[in-house]
């Protein structure tokens, strides 16, 4: 495989040794599409920043946290969904050039490690399952941590396969402790995420005025029966079926062409959508006084809205459900006012203003403007209405319906997230914390994705899928060339390259010809 080294880069250095036909190493390799948003992350100083925050706990190791975090984003981006073949995936000349890394020879059994790894490939999946290992080991956990989680794993009400943990088939182990803290760890994880995703949103540089953010939730499932995944739990459905997992909530921001997932919350299945977001709205940095944040009826309540509007200035818009007072008096109103108006965007629809409909709702003790939408419903086959409630006072009817109707985007995001190349649903580990972090940095590859689109530079990603990428990697095949001399190496783009060496001498390129010759038999050789 290749064996990796650390090695200074100095191009004017290799220019000067190729002139002379001293050099020590030529290789090649591909380049990959998505190679562009890993350089973005390494030139922005993102990738720096987000290895800094990293809440590592080794004092010391061969493969810096920065590289780990680099391989992982590269698999989400190759659609590799099992840690073991992270290290497959960071192969890339431009990439490992920029991480300060190149290929130097031909060896099998090394790799970024001291110890090397069995695999033909730069580092072993089991280095980030290590680490995650090593976090579990030195978190605390209060015992009423451990509590929680024993009360949960009771209150299963399907049947499950009796089947072992990982954990319990290497060793006997408290169950419940593990998953506690297990569960810690995805706490630091997810707060690592959430400072990352500050550090994107800085970078887009939106200005002063208001931002607009999505909050949304979604499932991530797995076998029902399976109780082996940490800290998962089960949910029933509308239909009275029965389904296990975890659940995703992600507030979106909205940038000029797409949107970051700049802060997220993780938590089972069952978990209330409120429950789940409630520290995330109170504390969240990424809001700040006068943005707006498009909300759905999962996130009905009246204390939240009033924190958000009283003590941080954040207004929302969100729907009301048929069984509210609220929902009632606005309708009540809009009928007997009459002050109906063609929808902005739906021919068929008419909505109606109606100011100050709080007086009914007990636990909101902010002023409540009201949007209400009246169409037919044909499933009904009546006239039936929608009612959206917002804080901010300067909205009339068409804005709060203009504003609202970007909250499909999030729909989107979830569905390119699960099906769209990025394989938010394939899990391939039970132990929480690799569970986490590998959705965590689907997150963060997503958001990658977003954030470079919406540069100047990456413009030509914009409104294009992870799929659409992936059809267009196959029509592209461009190809570098690394050279090695004297202790520094260089990337030359292929054709580049060729013209650089017609340009030397004849006895430099007799030179170069005899090395490739050696080389190349070496080559055949292995092969």
């Amino acid at each position: 495989m290749d064996s990796i080294k650390l090695l200074a880069r100095n191009g004017e250095a290799v220019r000067r040794a190729l002139e002379l036909g001293e050099i020590l190493h030529i290789d090649t390799a591909s380049e990959e599409l998505t190679d562009e948003f890993l350089l973005f992350a390494i030139k922005s100083g993102l990738l720096d920043k987000w290895a800094e925050e990293f809440p590592d706990p080794r004092q010391w190791s061969e493969i810096p946290i920065k590289v780990i975090i680099a391989a992982s984003l590269a698999a989400r981006f190759a659609g590799l969904y099992s840690l073991r073949k992270t290290g497959y995936v960071l192969r890339s000349a431009r990439v490992l050039g920029e991480l300060g890394y190149a290929v130097e020879v031909m060896e099998a059994g090394c790799g970024l490690s001291a110890r090397g790894t069995a695999d033909d490939s730069l580092i072993s999946g089991d280095s980030i399952r290590k680490l995650l290992v090593k976090m579990e080991a030195q978190v605390k956990v209060p015992p009423s941590a451990v509590a929680d989680v024993a009360h949960a794993e009771t209150a299963a009400p399907i049947k499950v396969r009796a089947r072992a943990s990982r954990r319990s088939v290497k060793q006997v182990v408290d169950e419940s402790a593990a998953e506690a803290r297990a569960q810690a760890v995805a706490t630091q994880l997810v707060e690592w995420y959430n400072q990352a995703g500050m550090e994107m949103l800085e970078y887009a540089r939106l200005g002063r005025g208001r931002r607009l953010h999505i909050l949304d939730t979604t499932p991530i499932e797995v076998a029902l029966a399976t109780a082996t995944y940490e800290c998962s739990g089960v949910v029933k459905n509308d239909d009275g079926s029965h389904s296990r997992g975890y659940k995703l909530a992600t507030l979106r921001t909205l940038l000029d062409t797409s949107g970051l997932l700049t802060q997220v919350a993780m938590g089972p299945i069952q978990q209330h959508d409120m429950e789940l977001c409630r520290e995330l709205l109170w504390t969240s940095e990424a809001l700040r006084r006068g943005d707006l944040v498009l909300e759905d009826r999962g996130f009905l309540d009246g204390a939240t809205l009033t924190h958000l509007k009283r003590e941080r200035g954040v207004d929302v818009i969100i729907p009301l459900k048929g069984n509210m007072h609220a929902y009632s008096e606005a309708v009540a109103l809009a009928e007997m006012e009459r002050g109906w108006e063609p929808h902005p965007s739906r021919r068929d629809q008419q909505i109606a203003f109606v100011r100050g409909v709080e007086h009914v709702w007990d636990e909101c003790q902010v002023t409540l403007n009201a949007c209400v939408i009246r169409f037919y419903n044909a499933r009904k086959r009546a006239t039936d209405y929608i009612v959206l409630v917002t804080t901010d006072q300067e909205l009339n009817a068409e804005w709060i319906v203009r504003h609202y109707e970007a909250r499909p985007e999030i729909e989107q995001d979830y569905q390119q997230l699960k099906s769209g190349g990025w394989h938010l649903q394939k899990l391939s580990s039970t132990r929480y914390s690799e569970i986490v972090w590998y959705v965590l940095t689907v997150a963060l590859g997503y958001s990658l994705y977003q954030l470079f689109a919406n540069t100047q530079a990456g413009s030509r990603f914009a409104s294009k899928t992870r799929q659409a990428l992936a059809l267009e990697q196959l029509k592209t095949h461009r190809t570098h060339v690394i050279v090695y001399a004297g202790g520094y190496f260089e990337l030359f783009e292929t054709l580049a390259f060729v013209r650089l060496v017609l340009q030397l001498s004849l006895e430099v390129q007799n030179r170069l010809r005899t090395w490739l010759d050696e080389h190349l038999d070496s080559v055949k050789m292995q092969e």
